[in-house]
């Protein structure tokens, strides 16, 4: 079967609903500004970016997703308009503004630093070399000097992971928000590239 890798914006409309499942199976638990799955489904297939977020797919099939960023651009942007558009006025208003302030926020300084911002695998396909073949991805990126990302403390899977493939940790933030959803707490990590 073949395997590729394709950006987001290649896909077809079933794959992008395959891939957002995929965002949502591994981030779905941060997503808290919705209870309904369907509208989060709609608003998340708009908003990724299509150049900014790659596809592994064995034949068909949408397994691994990664987001990438950089100084200027993050892959998901909740845009006002699009909000408004499935959650009405005002609450796509606050959505976009709250959820922004995260997802917009600059994740890396450097104009020579990619952040790794998303990256998933479908859960009945790990250790079959789908998140390596998206990190060569990320990699692969000539202009770039340094690959950063973030993981959480109680991540060990995710945190073992980033290390086989070369990466250290650079910052911890012992004091996040996020340690009250059971997460732990945010650990940055970096490779330079070769």
């Amino acid at each position: 079967m073949e395997k590729t890798i394709k950006e987001y914006g290649k896909l077809t409309v079933e794959q992008k609903k395959e891939a957002v499942e995929l965002f949502l199976i591994g981030f779905g638990r941060f997503m808290t500004f919705s209870g309904d799955e369907a509208l989060k489904k709609t608003l998340f297939i708009e908003i990724f970016d299509p150049e900014w977020f790659f596809c592994y797919l064995e034949g068909e099939r949408v397994l691994g997703l990664m987001g990438l960023g950089t100084s200027k651009r993050r892959p998901i942007d909740f845009r006002p308009e699009v909000c408004r558009k499935i959650f009405g006025e005002k609450k796509g208003r606050i959505i976009s503004k709250q959820m922004n302030a995260v997802f917009q926020s600059k994740a890396v300084n450097g104009e020579r630093d990619l952040y790794i911002d998303t990256l998933v695998t479908d859960p009945n396909a790990r250790n079959k070399g789908i998140g390596s073949a998206l990190m060569e991805k990320a990699c692969s990126f000539q202009v770039y000097d340094a690959v950063y990302t973030e993981v959480f403390s109680k991540n060990v899977n995710a945190i073992g992971f980033y290390e086989k493939h070369g990466f250290v940790s650079v910052k911890k933030e012992k004091f996040s928000l996020l340690r009250l959803q059971g997460a732990g707490y945010p650990i940055k990590m970096k490779k330079v590239i070769a």
